[in-house]
């Protein structure tokens, strides 16, 4: 789509810019948060960019099943496939809480707080991602 001859149809591209943006706001979204809960180790904009591309990675990586699936359109075939998605998101956001605790060890409170800033950002920029793709 991207080394194709002329513009591409605005659909898609706008979808990749929007998630982009989006990306980009989350990442100041994840410092507001760690300085909300006052988190004392890694919190300098290298740490919190790094530590969003750890987290943006694992979800992605989380949820590569399900997009493949939305790409092909199987979630309208399949009910169940709605079901086992809840149950991959629900482990993706277990794995995201433990991720925020290891790198910033601010207790798994206070990364539930920083997980509530941060993965709903993820997941929007992750649905356009795919969208754009398929």
């Amino acid at each position: 789509m991207l080394f194709q001859d002329g513009l591409p149809p605005l659909g898609p591209m706008a979808l990749l810019i929007m998630a982009i943006s989006i990306i980009l706001v989350d990442i100041l979204f994840l410092r507001i948060a760690l300085a909300i809960t006052k988190a004392q180790e890694k919190t300098n904009m290298k740490w919190v960019a790094a530590s969003f591309g750890i987290q943006f990675g694992i979800i992605f990586f989380v949820l590569s099943p399900l997009i493949l699936y939305a790409m092909m359109g199987r979630f309208h075939v399949n009910p169940r496939i709605v079901v086992i998605g809840i149950i991959v998101v629900i482990f993706a956001l277990f794995i995201d809480l433990n991720v925020i605790n290891v790198i910033h060890k601010i207790g798994l409170k206070r990364s539930f707080v920083v997980m509530i800033f941060v993965v709903a950002p993820i997941v929007t920029s992750v649905v356009f991602i795919s969208r754009s793709l398929g």
